[in-house]
């Protein structure tokens, strides 16, 4: 049966491929982002140990620490997924992918939780 393209992205129709596909596209943007500003931004060491200094001072507020944490979560997710889609294309464990992507879910928010953990003692400090 036919569905229309804007239905399989329906809460209520998502499967759990769906789900995966579309976190690993939207971390995978997010990590490009970030990729081209922090590029950006050791780019403007040319400019100068001061202005270096100016720029990387912007990034010293709790919000860009918990930022920090969020992308230790969403470079752990990525990578894992990719694992498991590696996985997937050698056809290992391609009946357990659902479980496979849910492992790497937790594990990620494992690691998100931890680095928010660090990042408080940061900010206590």
């Amino acid at each position: 049966m036919y569905k229309p393209i804007d239905a399989q992205f329906q809460a209520r129709a998502m499967r759990t491929g769906t789900v995966a596909w579309l976190l690993q596209r939207l971390s995978g943007i997010f990590l490009t982002v970030y990729l081209i500003i922090h590029i950006i931004v050791i780019g403007n060491s040319v400019r100068g140990e001061d202005a270096f200094d100016d720029l990387l001072g912007l990034f010293e507020n709790p919000l860009m620490l918990v930022l920090d944490a969020g992308l230790v979560g969403v470079v752990a997710f990525h990578a894992l997924n990719g694992i498991r889609l590696i996985l997937f294309d050698l056809a290992i464990g391609l009946r357990y992918q659902k479980v496979l992507f849910w492992i790497a879910f937790i594990v990620a928010l494992g690691v998100f939780i931890g680095s928010a953990v660090a990042v408080r003692n940061i900010i206590a400090d």
